[in-house]
């Protein structure tokens, strides 16, 4: 997962609560969890806002799949990829996207952020 990581002064509970983040978000842009969604992306130097319905209602994910995690040296941004398989309810054509995430960890409130959510619209039908 995070090798070596704890060796070079990363602290266990930060690497949990970062997984721990990646499943809330999982769980919540597959089910369509709004209110999850609504505490987890938060651009890095701007205020949130809530994450809109029109995006979650446009795209039907069908499988999240965690490709790889990356932390940076000073434990405070990661880069996560993730593969998304999802269709449109007009066309029902499933289609895949590769998408890479950037996570940011706030001291203040010990929490990981992702700074934004992925462009489906960029993807194309899967064969």
């Amino acid at each position: 997962m995070f090798a070596g990581c704890v060796s070079s002064g990363f602290t266990k509970d930060r690497l949990i609560t970062l997984e721990d983040a990646i499943q809330s978000y999982a769980s919540g842009i597959r089910w369509q969890h709004y209110e999850i969604l609504d505490t987890l992306v938060r651009p890095r130097n701007g205020q949130p806002k809530p994450v809109s319905r029109e995006f979650l209602n446009s795209a039907r994910i069908t499988r999240y799949e965690v490709r790889r995690r990356q932390l940076s040296e000073d434990g405070l941004t990661a880069k996560v990829t993730i593969k998304f398989n999802y269709y449109y309810p007009d066309d029902n054509v499933i289609r895949t996207l590769n998408d890479q995430q950037g996570w940011w960890y706030e001291e203040e409130s010990q929490r990981w952020f992702l700074e934004k959510l992925p462009n489906f619209t960029q993807a194309s039908p899967s064969l």
